[in-house]
């Protein structure tokens, strides 16, 4: 597994290499590529570059400063990228819908407006062709109609079953010239029976190289059995796969003669596979830094499990023959571990090398589709004001508490309120209202307080600004039974971890710790003495 840069740092060695490789190590926001490794690797005659699973996302919530992805940042990083070798761009798994899209007649038209801009994007890109995922499939008829001026190929293995009302453009594969290499490019999903859909792979990689093909490509939606079912069946030199909902891109999988890749999900990076001398005979040298990386992973964990095993013989006071051949397995271990390094760069014979680009703030980005992706963001903020304008909460059940805003906390807790102010809780609502972003349904939720409770705030309404920002009661629930009573009516002073993930989860708060964000929210008044003893809780 690719190490996460988000979760915890890189190791030293795999910093060094990235040096090394010329992806440069001078500030601590830097990430480094899981490669290249070896600096003077010339260019490929073969650059594929692969999009896996991009389910419509654009850009990244931008709620933590270290989160991946954006089109526009994939954008430039794939324009730079074909400039420095003859170059293919794939894609593979839901390019346009996800498991968080949102429905409804209102909603859907910024879902389609985003679904057009990501369309637009990938073809300007020169997107050679794409396979789709079940949740693209499951939505026919918008996908027909997004893709009826055809502005990619949609490749399919097999027949998808028939729909007059929603008609969609496949064929099986496509031949691409790229430099100097005729490419074939086919795709199969899992959508459907795997049998007829092998057999209908298998005629198309032996058209395509009737037809001239030199290396094949493939495409798959589905799981890690079935993208080796169809490179055992075709021969593809390269596996692309997405469909199988995992967030963290895979290291290069060797299979036969040819690789599994795998790009993550929603944009965080780019995958790039570079090879070299495809069409000599012998097996690909693997120059591919990511791939030590993922060894040493594996060595490391196996050295520090045999460590623990060896200690508690130790102690136990064990000896003898079996603990003295593990010990001598542990050097071997160590020293194999040392020794890893990529390989040079082959005099002769194919080589290869991927790498997972994880796009983060310092990426640069394309400046023209992130002018689009703002008049985008204002279109659909100006969109959902009118068209919510008079949705309005659940009512508050006879008996039951409801939202008061913080406002009407400050008379008693002025110290709290007045600490909770400075607090970027205290401040959520208008990091909305500068990206015109305050009426947008994946963002709102999260920035005003009892969003769709009874009595709280909806996309539109939050009571003139009173249940704006991450209030009082977004932590101590509703307050107007304790306004009213207070000493009958105490409002839980902790929040559960269970209601802080429901906004800080992987999607929107990359760092999040919550022992660690608690302390954050200790301040005068809250939890902490108060200089007014009025004001303390």
């Amino acid at each position: 597994m690719l190490p996460d840069s988000r979760a915890r740092p890189w190791p030293l060695w795999l910093l060094m290499i990235a040096c090394a490789g010329g992806q440069g190590c001078g500030g601590a926001d830097e990430r480094p590529d899981a490669g290249p490794a070896v600096a003077a690797t010339p260019a490929p005659a073969l650059r594929v570059v692969a999009l896996t699973d991009l389910q419509g996302y654009l850009e990244p919530c931008g709620c933590s400063e270290n989160m991946l992805g954006g089109i526009d940042r994939f954008a430039a990083r794939v324009a730079a990228l074909a400039d420095e070798a003859p170059t293919l761009f794939v894609a593979a798994g839901d390019l346009f819908h996800g498991p968080e899209q949102h429905a409804g007649p209102a909603a859907e038209d910024a879902e389609r407006w985003r679904r057009e801009a990501a369309r637009d994007v990938l073809a300007g890109l020169g997107l050679a062709a794409t396979v789709p995922g079940a949740e693209d499939l499951a939505h026919r008829a918008e996908l027909s109609a997004l893709l009826a001026a055809d502005p990619f190929p949609l490749v399919v293995a097999g027949e998808l079953p028939g729909d007059d009302a929603s008609p969609l453009r496949t064929q099986a594969g496509v031949l691409v010239a790229v430099g100097e290499l005729r490419v074939g490019v086919l795709g199969v999903t899992s959508v459907l029976a795997p049998g007829p859909s092998l057999a209908a792979a298998r005629a198309e990689a032996e058209r395509l190289r009737s037809e001239g093909a030199q290396l094949l490509v493939a495409l798959v939606s589905g799981d890690r059995r079935l993208a080796r079912d169809v490179r055992e069946a075709t021969g593809a030199r390269l596996v692309v796969q997405g469909g199988i909902g995992r967030a963290e891109a895979l290291a290069p999988s060797r299979d036969g003669d040819g690789w599994l890749l795998h790009g993550g999900r929603q944009g965080q990076g780019v995958l790039v596979a570079d090879l070299h001398r495809p069409r000599s005979p012998g097996d690909d040298v693997d120059l591919s830094a990511w791939s030590m990386a993922t060894a040493g992973e594996a060595l490391d964990d196996e050295i520090a499990a045999l460590e623990r095993r060896i200690a508690g013989w130790r102690a136990e006071g064990r000896a003898g023959a079996a603990v003295d051949r593990q010990v001598a397995r542990h050097a071997t271990l160590k020293a194999e571990r040392e020794a890893l390094r990529p390989p040079p760069f082959p005099a002769e014979g194919p080589a290869f090398e991927a790498r997972w680009i994880a796009l983060g703030a310092e990426a640069p980005k394309d400046a023209a589709v992130g002018r689009r992706l703002r008049r985008l963001d204002r279109r659909i903020n100006t969109h959902n004001q009118a068209a919510f304008a008079d949705r309005r909460p659940p009512p508050v059940p006879e008996g039951e508490a409801g939202y008061v805003g913080s406002a009407t906390c400050r008379s008693c807790h002025g110290a709290a309120y007045e600490w909770w102010r400075g607090t970027p809780h205290g401040r959520a609502y208008a990091t909305l209202e500068d990206l015109d972003k305050e009426f947008h349904l994946d963002c709102v939720g999260c920035h005003v307080t009892g969003y769709e409770e009874p009595g709280g705030a909806t996309v539109t309404w939050n009571r003139d600004g009173a249940l704006t920002d991450v209030g009082c009661e977004s932590c101590h629930g509703p307050g107007s039974l304790h306004v009213a009573e207070p000493a009958a009516h105490v409002p839980p002073v902790a929040p559960p971890e269970s209601l802080c993930v429901g906004c800080h989860n992987e999607e929107h708060s990359t760092a999040f710790v919550f022992a660690g964000y608690r302390a954050l929210l200790r301040g005068p008044g809250h939890g902490l003495p108060s200089p007014d003893a009025a004001g303390s809780r």
